[in-house]
């Protein structure tokens, strides 16, 4: 009991790092009505201002030299020619915290205040991406170990439990409790705040009674990311750096500030604490003789945030609060997909291109945009009809992809691998209908709390679902089979006698894999379209538009919902099964929760309701058919479209693709000009 005990009281440190985060969390919702899914990467990014400054002097802005030849953007300051103390390095990076704020506000937050929420949620994501793919770039994704600026030293034998816990975990949780309760105060004691708490609770009265809704945004926002990169520079000491585990500590942060019911800086303190407490001594009893092999421990760790957050939201569903605006713009348009049967024939006629005359890096490409169209069609079902925000179809095309590789396993060693993959070696269709399955029956599982939220909230719970299942089945040995957690081989796939991909010692071309895949996209089109042309689409929209108004017409909403991430996930495990063919050795990196916004992003680009979105998505995924081969190159692009994600939410909200509509009407417009101006010249020459 002793063991549990002081691993619950080591957790508060990490405890104080969520609560820290909340508190940033709940402040920006606060001041915007917004859930910031970047709050991770906005204490990343001050926490490597500080490493960069105190290692070489230099201070990285959040921005990089997008301008091709000789002109450079400068984004790097070198202050020192070597390493600075703690104490500049800290007040450096308190300084890109208060940068950071300003920016958020001003280019992101503020402009998207009247948008719909989806458009919100997609300005958040595409902050994070570009953060987290910007500090890739410029700090490199190697973990770091890093003394922050706490104290060393270790409390020994703390209340007789029998073990040491060091001061820096104990004083993390202290400034935590610390900033919690000074923010109480703010909030009724200072005028400021006040304002705050009047904007909050009704938005529309407050900007009549002659209050700035802008001018109180960004205090409350400079407020978030100033604690937030606090708590960043404050976790180095027991945390270690890197751009994507930091930006995933959103997941934990969000848990507590649902708990605080997104109101309560008090109770997100203390929900982070609690939370970071039961996370260490749970994983603890992972340790014991009686603890399931199934249930591994950073599965348990991980699962824990998805539980809490799904258990307040779906206890307290219509109750969290919803910030209310003067105006909303309309979502993005969903229309009927008209000129798919071009779309399939161009599809077909580009694959037989590539087989003639592609060459085996060609092919590559046009399978991997291929699969990436099929996976962003299953979030066409469920964001751009259903206007469900799902971030996990990644994570359920892995699952897919896994399983019915452990099915169709019989106990060989396949390719690389040095372990036997154990299995009842179904054939490969059945194995890959029982993968989809198993993605179909997670995702219904994890939809059931979308009977209750949509938009902002249904975003979080779906982004620590992503989390969770990389780690709790695609990582769980006991469940996947050796390998799982580093390289999972895939057994051969083989449909109707004929071999889907080919042992690359023999030879590079995958004629069969590019007819196979494009067939899946063929059929995935046409499903789509049924879809959207059908009732099932008709209702879909319906939910989307307004579910009060929607289930006044009959519109069973709870039904409509899970069916809509039924057919959303058996697309998406479509995908993953057909990866896996692709890949031929899965890692659980393809499918972590970074890559599956990454996709989304993209997806968003295109236009998250149109197919022809989903294409042009698909074209520019990474290793795609427009992808550069320079992995710096790969990580700028991504950069990029987290940067063109955040324009698209505000200025074009049906991404690409709808540039093409006003090109159209202006050349239809010019053939009109000019028609008429013939006409009338023929009339004068005749007269």
């Amino acid at each position: 009991m002793n063991e549990i005990l002081i691993l619950c009281v080591l957790g508060i440190g990490i405890g104080g790092f969520y609560a820290i985060l909340a508190t940033g969390i709940v402040v920006g919702h606060k001041g915007s009505g917004l859930i910031n899914l970047d709050q991770g990467a906005l204490a990343m990014y001050p926490a490597y201002t500080f490493v960069t400054m105190k290692e070489t002097g230099d201070m990285y802005f959040p921005w990089f030299d997008f301008l091709p030849g000789p002109i450079d953007i400068p984004f790097r300051l070198s202050l020192a020619s070597s390493g600075l103390g703690a104490f500049p390095s800290f007040i450096a990076a308190m300084f890109m915290s208060f940068f950071l704020g300003i920016a958020v506000q001003v280019l992101i937050f503020g402009p998207l205040r009247n948008k719909p929420p989806i458009s919100k949620i997609i300005g958040s994501l595409g902050a994070l991406v570009y953060l987290t793919s910007l500090a890739t770039y410029q700090f490199g994704s190697r973990s770091r170990f890093v003394n922050g600026i706490l104290p060393e030293g270790r409390w020994e034998n703390p209340l007789g439990l029998g073990a040491g816990i060091e001061y820096s975990r104990l004083l993390l949780a202290a400034i935590a409790v610390v900033i919690g309760s000074g923010l109480v105060l703010y909030y009724k004691r200072s005028k400021i705040g006040l304002c705050t708490r009047a904007v909050e609770d009704n938005e529309k009265g407050a900007t009549l009674l002659g209050y700035s809704v802008s001018r109180i945004a960004t205090v409350n926002w400079l407020i978030s990311t100033t604690i937030t990169g606090l708590a960043g520079v404050l976790a180095l000491d027991f945390i270690t750096l890197t751009p994507t585990r930091y930006t995933l500590f959103v997941v934990p942060a969000l848990g507590a500030a649902l708990f605080a019911n997104l109101s309560s800086p008090w109770l997100a303190t203390i929900g982070g604490l609690l939370l970071g407490a039961f996370q260490s001594g749970a994983a603890g009893l992972t340790l014991k003789a009686w603890w399931p092999d199934f249930l591994p421990r950073e599965g348990l760790r991980q699962a824990i945030p998805l539980l809490v957050i799904i258990t307040v939201q779906f206890s307290k569903g219509y109750k969290l609060p919803v910030r209310g605006t003067r105006f909303v713009d309309r979502q993005p348009r969903a229309p009927n997909p008209k000129r798919w049967k071009s779309l399939c024939a161009s599809i077909i006629a580009y694959a037989t291109w590539v087989i003639a005359t592609g060459s085996p890096v060609t092919q590559g490409r046009l399978i991997t945009s291929v699969i990436a169209a099929i996976l962003m069609l299953s979030s066409v079902i469920i964001i751009g009809y259903l206007g469900q925000l799902s971030l996990a179809n990644l994570a359920f095309a892995g699952l897919a992809a896994y399983a019915s590789s452990r099915l169709a396993a019989d106990g060989s060693i396949y390719g690389l691998s040095p372990f036997a993959l154990q299995g009842p070696g179904l054939p490969s269709p059945l194995a890959m209908l029982l993968g989809i399955t198993v993605a179909v029956f997670v995702g219904i599982v994890i939809a059931v709390p979308a009977i209750r939220i949509r938009g902002l909230q249904l975003a979080v719970v779906t982004l620590a679902a992503a989390v969770a299942i990389t780690e709790v089945f695609m990582a769980n040995e006991s469940l996947m089979g050796k390998g799982a957690k580093s390289n999972f081989s895939v057994p051969p796939p083989r449909w109707l006698g004929i071999d889907i991909t080919v042992d690359p010692s023999v030879s590079r071309d995958r004629y069969a894999l590019i007819i196979f895949c494009c067939a899946w996209l063929v059929l995935s089109i046409a499903a789509v379209v049924g879809i959207r042309n059908g009732t099932t689409g008709r209702n879909f929209l319906a939910v989307r538009a307004n579910e009060s108004a929607a289930s006044s017409l009959g519109v069973n909403v709870s039904n409509t919902k899970l069916l809509g991430f039924g057919i959303a996930s058996a697309i998406a495990g479509m995908a993953g099964v057909l990866t896996a063919y692709q890949q031929t050795v899965l890692q659980i990196s393809t499918w972590d929760a970074i890559s599956g916004i990454n996709n989304v992003s993209l997806l968003f680009l295109g236009g998250v309701g149109h197919i022809g979105g989903a294409m042009i998505g698909a074209a520019i995924s990474p290793a795609g058919i427009l992808s550069t081969t320079s992995s710096e190159g790969q990580i700028l692009r991504t950069t990029a479209s987290g940067a063109l994600m955040i324009a698209i939410a505000i200025f074009r909200p049906d991404g690409l693709i709808s540039v093409s509509g006003p090109i159209k009407k202006r050349v239809k417009q010019t053939r009109a000009s000019f028609a008429r101006k013939n006409s009338n010249t023929t009339n004068q020459s005749r007269n």
